[in-house]
């Protein structure tokens, strides 16, 4: 299944690539808040915040239209009370996103599209600050759908909000018995060179 996430990602990039009338690159960073979906928690102070940082190209196709992928890591998981301590889950994924972008403005804009993500680790801890342990049948890569605006200050600096709808299984174990979901915020700035 990864091999076929990968294959359309590269199937876009390399349209984009082909079709661009300007490309530019940059990096970007910030604060995430993520929840792992049907894991033990249920409310929003279950989230667990953390940052990403990575490197974005955006592929313009017009005035108004572009693509735009990333390479990025990002730091995700939830925290909550299981009714017998204080439960923490840590993932961490290099995710590669394909957003099709829309200026409704020259500087504001909206994106969305998929997003392949590759798990590097999943741990998760029963006391706050304790040992972190591996977490049984992890999955090693997730797909989501994201979506999100964005604004360009116009001197390279760029601001932009990202919601990811995990639509894939983490893990594949007895502990965990439905289907876990990541659901993760990025608020990011960034600089295109």
């Amino acid at each position: 299944m990864k091999s076929f996430y990968i294959s359309i990602l590269s199937l876009f990039l390399f349209t984009s690539v082909a079709q661009a009338q300007d490309v530019s690159f940059g990096i970007f960073g910030g604060y995430n808040l993520a929840k792992v979906n049907n894991a033990l928690g249920g409310d929003l102070a279950d989230n667990k915040s953390n940052y990403h940082v990575g490197a974005i190209a955006e592929f313009k196709q017009g005035e108004k239209w572009s693509f735009e992928t990333a390479v990025f890591y990002s730091g995700e998981g939830e925290r909550f009370d299981d009714g017998n301590s204080e439960r923490t889950i840590y993932l961490r994924f290099i995710n590669v996103p394909v957003h099709f972008k829309y200026y409704i403005t020259e500087k504001f804009s909206v994106h969305a599209g998929p997003q392949v993500g590759f798990l590097m680790n999943a741990k998760q801890s029963f006391v706050e600050d304790g040992d972190r342990e591996d977490i049984e049948g992890k999955v090693n890569s997730s797909f989501a759908l994201t979506g999100g605006l964005g604004y360009e200050f116009g001197n390279g600096l760029f601001l932009k909000g990202t919601f990811d709808l995990g639509i894939t299984d983490l893990f594949d174990n007895v502990e965990f018995q439905n289907d876990e979901r990541t659901r993760v915020g990025h608020l990011s700035l960034g600089y295109r060179f």
